[in-house]
């Protein structure tokens, strides 16, 4: 292993000294970075193994990580196979160095996400018990930043929009009025979701796998309390998202892997994908860039959260219970009938404004 060339000098001083705080040996090298965008993560080799040094972000807390390590104890005994940090001869599972909090884990050797049938069903399956495991774990420090956000997030995000040059007001108009409608109805069902520990960020890559099954759980960042049904349709957006050519069977597949969801949960999904692609987009007001960010947002997300609106319902439902039948009507009864014989290329013929294969295209 090479040193890496793209730490800083305070953190490679502190990954060079790793062992007087963790008990994972002597250091013999420090090699690539890892995936991830959230925390720098930066493989090392010691003499006792493999180990992965993660320099997280500053929105982490150590409030919020000490809760997480209570949360992992949990989890653990429930069988939910999580990425569990090294403690520090304190006990402590991080070390905060110069305002900077590392924490170390070991390296797992398993397989990344390969799109693969199996992989997805062990995913949603994994969430379902995660989800059991946690249904009665009091809550603790809400994370600095989240994916899961409130009303008043969207509202004000959206106030910042227009006074932003170079977004187009057409186009902020008609985000703002789908917003007050998804907003709207996702208020009104709160009560009627169920409420736990969510993970905040869970998707097929935040997993590693082996024989297509969940080997490990990574990336609690965001660990909260909130409507477990976030969760699921997290998953569900980046599908939708990032993986089109998969979505037709994917977005069933994980559905019908998660256990227990309630028809509450199935009729809201839609507007709780809707409500992580609305959050996707009003993240430009935040960029560097925000107009050039808004372009490549709204091209992305307007059309899934078109979609879901107008026909997202009838999807869900039909992942779980396949299409509603017609029903068929008594030639006898029916006024507009003049022969009971019925013309087969009339019923043959789909209509393309209401196949759903055809809603799907867009996304495709």
């Amino acid at each position: 292993m090479g040193t890496s060339g793209h730490l800083s000098n305070d953190v490679l001083f502190a990954i060079k000294y790793l062992s007087e705080w963790f008990p994972i040996g002597k250091l013999k090298g420090i090699g690539r970075k890892l995936g991830g965008s959230y925390n720098i993560n930066i493989k090392v080799e010691t003499s006792r193994g493999e180990f992965v040094v993660r320099i997280l972000n500053r929105s982490n807390t150590e409030e919020h990580l000490h809760y997480t390590q209570k949360v992992f104890a949990t989890l653990s005994e429930h069988g939910v196979p999580v990425l569990n940090p090294i403690l520090t001869s304190s006990g402590d599972p991080f070390i905060n160095y110069k305002d900077k909090l590392l924490q170390v884990t070991p390296f797992v050797r398993a397989d990344a996400f390969q799109c693969r049938h199996n992989q997805v069903r062990a995913s949603a399956r994994t969430l379902s018990v995660f989800h059991q495991s946690l249904q009665n774990t009091r809550p603790g420090p809400e994370p600095d930043w989240s994916f899961y956000r409130s009303r008043h997030y969207f509202m004000n995000t959206i106030d910042l929009l227009k006074n932003i040059e170079g977004i187009p007001k057409h186009e902020l108009k008609r985000v703002e009025k789908l917003a007050e409608h998804l907003l709207e109805t996702w208020e009104e069902s709160q009560d009627d979701l169920p409420t736990g520990i969510i993970h905040g960020d869970w998707h097929f890559w935040n997993q590693l796998y082996k024989s297509d099954e969940v080997y490990c759980v990574m990336d609690f960042d965001f660990i909260q309390q909130g409507k477990r049904v976030h969760d699921i349709a997290y998953a569900l957006w980046a599908i939708y998202i990032l993986l089109p050519d998969y979505a037709k069977t994917f977005d069933e597949i994980f559905i019908k892997g998660y256990a227990n969801l309630t028809e509450e949960e199935l009729k809201i999904l839609p507007i709780a994908i809707a409500k992580v692609s609305l959050f996707f987009l009003c993240q430009a007001a935040y960029s560097s860039t925000p107009a050039e960010k808004w372009r490549k947002q709204y091209r992305r997300q307007m059309p899934l959260m078109e979609w879901l609106l107008a026909d997202g319902e009838r999807r869900m439902y039909e992942a779980v219970h396949g299409k509603k039948e017609e029903p068929i009507l008594d030639p006898e009864l029916d006024p507009e009938s003049e022969s009971e014989e019925s013309d087969p290329d009339a019923i043959i013929e789909a209509d393309p404004e209401s196949d759903p294969q055809s809603e799907w295209t867009e996304l495709e």
